[in-house]
């Protein structure tokens, strides 16, 4: 009888060292996910203040004094804010005048960008010409040669065409500029008009659709996100010049960007960093509102077209 007890109470037994097994690895695994987590997220605090603490300090000395800057060091901290930076950075650098400049380059060459590489990219996804591999392989090749090296030809051909030494040099520097990254854009957005199903460019031809009214009204509003990655590169990369502008328009002063103004600021004066500060962060808060209100297409811009096909 005793062993019958037994017999009957070993099957429940195991249940119950199987279901406190099962709970002990459960409570191990969320432990070890909790953990990892907390590093994880603690990892990608660090990084993100070891990224923007420049851009921190570089705000907080744009308030101090010039004296304070040295005493200050490493610091964060303000204990007497000066707004004054600002005010006389502006007015030095006639920051309305440079920013307009800076505005109209960028605005020129983004709108140049954008027609014409995605006109490029639609010809060489849509058609199939001869020489059309040859094309893209020229256009990669191009990829090997360093921007450096065609300052001075660029320079020379600008200068043939009487774009050099008066107010017709930012048409030089948009026109310069406007060359400088056709090639990655369009086989970015080559790669979002490859992504396009064929039959939809064939409903468009029954319906009646030009080649040209297929890229307007059905292939270019199809890759936005690819549009708004080469605005916000685009933007970053010509907002921001300097090698360019600086060979077109350091003896321009009305003609001047935001980034060659503040560099002859620095020139006719001591270094003075708290007022260069002030002026490096009215340069960058363009970017930065740009940046924020087209982030989201950024990323599906960049990988979009590479996972579909």
């Amino acid at each position: 009888m005793i062993g019958d007890r037994f017999q009957v109470a070993s099957p429940q037994v195991e249940v119950d060292d199987f279901e406190v097994a099962r709970e002990s690895d459960r409570t191990r695994r969320v432990v070890i996910g909790g953990v990892w987590t907390t590093l994880r997220y603690g990892l990608l605090l660090v990084y993100m203040f070891i990224c923007i603490y420049p851009f921190l300090w570089m705000f907080a000395t744009s308030l101090r004094d010039q004296r304070s800057v040295f005493m200050a060091g490493t610091s964060l901290i303000v204990s007497n804010p000066s707004w004054e930076n600002y005010t006389e950075i502006w007015n030095a650098m006639n920051v309305p005048r440079a920013a307009f400049n800076t505005a109209l380059v960028t605005a020129v060459v983004m709108a140049l960008t954008i027609l014409t590489t995605s006109m490029t990219a639609y010809a060489l996804a849509r058609s199939d010409f001869p020489g059309r591999g040859a094309i893209m392989f020229a256009l990669l090749t191009t990829l090997l040669i360093p921007g450096e090296m065609l300052i001075i030809p660029t320079f020379y051909v600008n200068r043939s065409l009487h774009l050099v030494g008066d107010g017709k040099a930012l048409l030089a520097v948009i026109l310069v500029m406007t060359t400088g990254a056709q090639v990655f854009n369009i086989f970015l957005m080559l790669s979002h008009f490859r992504t396009i199903p064929r039959d939809l460019y064939d409903s468009a031809e029954l319906d009646g659709e030009s080649y040209f009214g297929i890229y307007r009204n059905v292939a270019f509003p199809l890759i936005r996100p690819a549009v708004a990655t080469v605005v916000l590169l685009t933007f970053m990369g010509v907002w921001n010049a300097y090698m360019i502008p600086l060979v077109y328009l350091t003896p321009l002063p009305d003609f001047q960007t935001l980034t060659i103004a503040l560099i002859q600021y620095s020139k006719q004066f001591q270094t003075l960093y708290h007022i260069m500060a002030a002026g490096a962060v009215i340069t960058l808060v363009p970017v930065m509102v740009v940046f924020v209100f087209l982030q989201r297409y950024f990323i599906s811009g960049l990988t979009e077209g590479s996972l579909k096909g």
